[in-house]
C-alpha cells in the first residue's frame, strides 16, 4: 500500500509528488500542517511511503482519525517523473474544521521548504 505524507511523517526521501486540488495549512498554529480540498490552491507536495496495513493502523492512532482530527482518504498522486498512482493521505478531519477558524497557507505547498 502507498501512503502519501506531507508534514510530521515526512523523512527526507525523495519519492515525491504533489497531490493537486489542495492547499497545505497550518490550522492555528505552526507546529504541524494539514492538507484541505482547495480547488484554487497550489497543491500539496508529499512523500509516497510503501506501508502496511499494520502501519496505517499505527498513523490512524497517531493521527487522531477516531477522534475525527485527521481522516485518512485515497487520492491522486502526480509524482515528479511523471508518474500518476494513488495513495492514502491524511486530510483535515470535520473536528479539526470546526475546532480552528483562521487557517494560514503554506504558501509553496511544501511543508520541508517552509519559510519559519
Amino acid at each position: 500500500m502507498k501512503l502519501a505524507v506531507y508534514g510530521t511523517l515526512r523523512d527526507g526521501n525523495k519519492n515525491t509528488g504533489r497531490v493537486k486540488d489542495t492547499s497545505l495549512v497550518y490550522p492555528g498554529h505552526q507546529k504541524f500542517p494539514a492538507m484541505i480540498q482547495d480547488y484554487e490552491g497550489k497543491g500539496t507536495v508529499v512523500e509516497v511511503h510503501n506501508v502496511t496495513s499494520e502501519d496505517l493502523a499505527q498513523y490512524d492512532l497517531y493521527e487522531g482519525v477516531s477522534m475525527g482530527l485527521y481522516d485518512r482518504v485515497k487520492v491522486n498522486v502526480e509524482m515528479d517523473n511523471g508518474e500518476k498512482i494513488r495513495s492514502w493521505v491524511y486530510v483535515a478531519g470535520s473536528r479539526l474544521l470546526k475546532l480552528v477558524d483562521v487557517f494560514e497557507e503554506i504558501p509553496n505547498g511544501d511543508w520541508y521548504n517552509r519559510k519559519v
